[in-house]
């Protein structure tokens, strides 16, 4: 099968932005199944094509500098005629960014399509305004609302659609006769389950929160939520990893709420030193203000590690109370009862992780892979009998 692989994507681009490493991941394992002829569509600083790693990279100058990146006059009709040159069986997608997500609509009466929605930016955006110096969130309101705009107008048009927590599908307007598949994102379990992992020196924390430092993941959640858990729990030990705005206000909150004896700041956490602070904790916080399953929920499953989650992470891969526990986003009280059911009962703490650890094998990569490759072909087969929605004709899911 032949697949027009549309979206951002350098090799040699380092990023813990979790898309990022969704699409390196995916067009990895793609690449090398023997049923996909893998053709990537991408912007780059020189127009070029060429095979490498198992693909075919086909790279479209982006423009010079009065075109603003991405906005060049030409790109869409340059990146429909390279998918028409291909003669692909399928158009995929990943992201519903500006103009990869555009130019897969465009073909949608031509080719078989498909749209990855890694989130819904309508509903994240006002969270990454927060950490915005005034300037940059003026201009926000001016060009975000553009990438809203060709988002609401792709999910309102596109007929096949994958989203990795079934409660983001809820939040999708999609085509009448649209389809809504739920693939959860995944892991490099052989990486993780390596032998060469050592761990790290003394005894380990009690509680890791490791992700970028932004109000959106909700680290200062997590904090005033420790002050309970300290009164019961004293020497309690938790350590928050990652870089990011808001990492000076952390620090503060973590200094008036008198926690500074319990609470160490990691800075940037490596891979490895990452995965040794989940194999010696007790406990993995995941208190985004929003969130479609990030990592640390999949990582915590790897190292049978019980997770406290909030529910706007789109904790799908948790079912409460027996792979992990939910809280309602924001509330730090919540999250303190929780934290304290835990590390009050050692014997919950072993069955909720085992349980975890029991069903992470259907996250790794190599099946989400599969299932993609599932999805394609149920895709291609219906295509011959779907025809385009009206124009406007769309639900709320």
């Amino acid at each position: 099968m032949k697949v027009a692989l549309l979206c951002q994507y350098a090799r040699e681009m380092e990023s813990y932005k979790g898309s990022n490493i969704y699409t390196s991941e995916l067009i990895s394992r793609l690449a090398g199944h023997d049923d996909i002829d893998l053709h990537l569509i991408t912007m780059g600083s020189v127009n070029a094509t060429r095979q490498e790693d198992g693909l075919t990279y086909h790279i479209l100058r982006k423009g010079d500098l009065l075109s603003f990146p991405y906005f060049h006059p030409l790109v869409l009709y340059r990146m429909a005629k390279t998918v028409s040159s291909i003669g692909p069986d399928i158009v995929h997608v990943l992201s519903t960014q500006y103009p990869y997500s555009t130019a897969c609509m465009l073909l949608r009466s031509d080719y078989p399509t498909l749209v990855t929605a890694f989130g819904v930016l309508e509903r994240e955006i006002a969270y990454y305004r927060e950490d915005m110096r005034p300037l940059d969130r003026a201009l926000s309101y001016i060009f975000h609302t553009f990438f809203i705009l060709n988002e609401r107008w792709v999910l309102s048009r596109a007929p096949e659609i994958v989203v990795d927590a079934s409660s983001v599908s809820e939040l999708l307007r999609t085509p009448e006769n649209g389809r809504v598949h739920v693939v959860a994102a995944g892991l490099d379990l052989e990486r993780l389950r390596s032998p060469l992992l050592s761990l790290l020196p003394g005894e380990g924390p009690d509680i890791v929160f490791i992700n970028t430092l932004i109000r959106l993941k909700g680290a200062d959640v997590l904090l005033r939520a420790l002050p309970g858990v300290v009164e019961a729990f004293p020497d309690l030990r938790v350590c928050i990893g990652g870089k990011g705005p808001q990492e000076p206000e952390l620090r503060r909150l973590a200094r008036d709420l008198g926690l500074e004896r319990n609470v160490t700041f990691l800075g940037f956490v490596p891979d490895e030193e990452k995965y040794c602070c989940y194999r010696q904790c007790k406990i993995v916080v995941v208190p985004s203000r929003w969130d479609c399953q990030p990592s640390p929920l999949f990582e915590a499953a790897a190292f049978g590690k019980p997770v406290i989650a909030s529910d706007m992470s789109h904790p799908g891969i948790v079912e409460d109370g027996v792979t992990g526990i939910i809280f309602r986003s924001e509330d730090a009280a919540g999250l303190g009862e929780r934290i304290l059911l835990l590390l009050g009962d050692d014997a919950a703490c072993e069955r909720i992780g085992r349980a975890a650890a029991a069903r992470v094998d259907d996250y790794d990569w190599s099946r989400v892979a599969e299932r993609y490759v599932g999805i394609y072909k149920d895709v291609v087969g219906e295509y011959g009998g779907r025809t385009t929605a009206p124009i406007g004709a769309y639900r709320e899911r």
